[in-house]
């Protein structure tokens, strides 16, 4: 599944969450987030634009990262969905990076944020309390969009968050799929965003106690853009979502942990029957493909874990393709279930450590039919190294690659003339981490 956009200029922020755990056969709490589309958070774009966070469950900061060897000037602003704005002007060293925390700028519930850059290089991401959750901060609109598996039932919330980052209103049409059926609910239809205004719709208004919603954002007018948080508890996730429907989709580094929970959900927003094959790589065990018919504009899953025809052996890799085009999700966890999207593949690749916190794992899948070499770049001291991906192959970045024994305040250029995709396991506490790839474009 390869959705790449051309060249470094278009760096992509696709920041995963999956829940594992250090010790992957006794995980027992694994966590699982944020998203894995194509974005155009783009190192070069002069403009960044965030949606998401929260001052309940999300809380959390939006982190801007200057990858050049130059001063950036970033004039940023806040808006929450009560209409409150503040702008301010920041100053980006070289290399550095700053934290803004859209609550302590603005009072409401749900926050966008925007930052006009001068020049390009400057990165962004947005990371939610604990380092429970990620999302990119992407580089422009979007005029579709497309979520899987989103939790209305009791001690679950699901919200779509809705940024307009343009000087004119877009028109929005909000619509849902569930195992119930198709619904279009009429606050949701032909509503406006405001210039540069944020809007939160939460769904269990008007779709009440439901599991395994899709959700389908069709911009009638301008572009907006969009993340779904899904919250239960004091667990949340970020789905980015995905801006096109496709007939496959791969999730690397799914936990199979005994006591765990991991569901790959499919929402088909068709008008025909889809018939969808997820397969699953597990060791050196032989898994018989799971086959399941999702109906004409409905919902449907796949269960990995627990599965009594998938045995508990740490991490899988999960592959699925549909008759039609479907969007997906990967829902993991132990008592809460938490959202990421689908993984993409891409020819260039920024890994940073926005969490401060390293990864307990960063490795690298080739789902391609022949081997691939992928250079590796410290953006920071420049100092480089290559390495062969087989076919097919999975591997860790510090095993593939001498040079970065460890990845922990570090931001790293990934580059191959292939797309490949790269996944990052990020440690929380307790035990179960996060899972977050990286930037990607190509």
């Amino acid at each position: 599944m390869t959705r790449s956009r051309g060249a470094l200029a278009l760096l992509a922020l696709a920041l995963v969450a999956t829940g594992l755990a250090s010790s992957l056969e006794r995980a027992v709490s694994p966590l699982a987030p944020g998203p894995s589309a194509d974005f155009a958070a783009s190192a070069e774009s002069t403009a960044l634009y965030c949606t998401g966070l929260g001052t309940a469950t999300t809380g959390g900061h939006v982190v801007f990262t200057n990858l050049t060897s130059a001063v950036r000037t970033l004039a940023v602003s806040v808006v929450s969905d009560t209409g409150v704005h503040e702008s301010r002007n920041v100053v980006l060293s070289a290399h550095a990076s700053t934290s803004i925390t859209p609550n302590a700028w603005a009072s409401g519930a749900f926050f966008g944020v925007s930052a006009i850059v001068s020049g390009g290089g400057v990165v962004g991401a947005e990371v939610a309390n604990n380092d429970s959750a990620v999302a990119p901060c992407s580089g422009s609109g979007v005029t579709q969009w497309y979520g899987a598996g989103f939790d209305t039932v009791v001690g679950s919330s699901a919200t779509i968050s809705l940024f307009n980052p343009s000087a004119t209103p877009a028109v929005v049409n909000v619509t849902t799929v569930s195992a119930s059926g198709f619904s279009a609910p009429a606050p949701f239809q032909g509503f406006a965003v405001g210039p540069h205004d944020e809007v939160a719709l939460n769904l269990g208004s008007q779709i009440v106690n439901t599991a395994n919603i899709g959700v389908h954002v069709s911009v009638l007018r301008g572009a907006v853009t969009v993340v779904g948080v899904q919250s239960a508890g004091t667990v949340a996730s970020f789905n980015v979502g995905q801006v096109d429907l496709s007939t496959s989709a791969s999730f690397a580094l799914v936990t199979t942990a005994a006591k765990s929970r991991a569901q790959v959900r499919v929402s088909n927003p068709n008008d025909v029957l889809a018939q969808v094959t997820v397969k699953v790589s597990l060791s050196n065990y032989h898994i018989a493909p799971e086959v399941v018919e999702i109906p004409a504009f409905a919902s449907g899953l796949v269960t990995i874990t627990p599965n009594s025809a998938i045995p508990a052996a740490g991490f899988a890799s999960v592959a699925l393709s549909s008759s039609e085009p479907v969007a997906t999700a990967l829902a993991v966890g132990s008592s809460a279930l938490t959202l990421s999207s689908p993984s993409p593949t891409s020819t260039t690749w920024l890994l940073s450590d926005f969490s401060g916190r390293g990864f307990s794992h960063a490795v690298l899948t080739n789902e391609g039919a022949s081997a691939l070499t992928v250079r590796v770049v410290n953006v920071v001291s420049s100092v480089s190294a290559s390495a062969s991906l087989g076919a097919g192959q999975t591997s860790d970045v510090r095993a593939l690659v001498a040079s970065v024994p460890t990845i922990q305040g570090l931001t790293l250029l990934l580059t191959s003339d292939r797309p490949f995709a790269v996944t990052t396991i990020l440690p929380v506490n307790p035990v179960g981490p996060v899972v977050a790839s990286a930037l990607n474009g190509g």
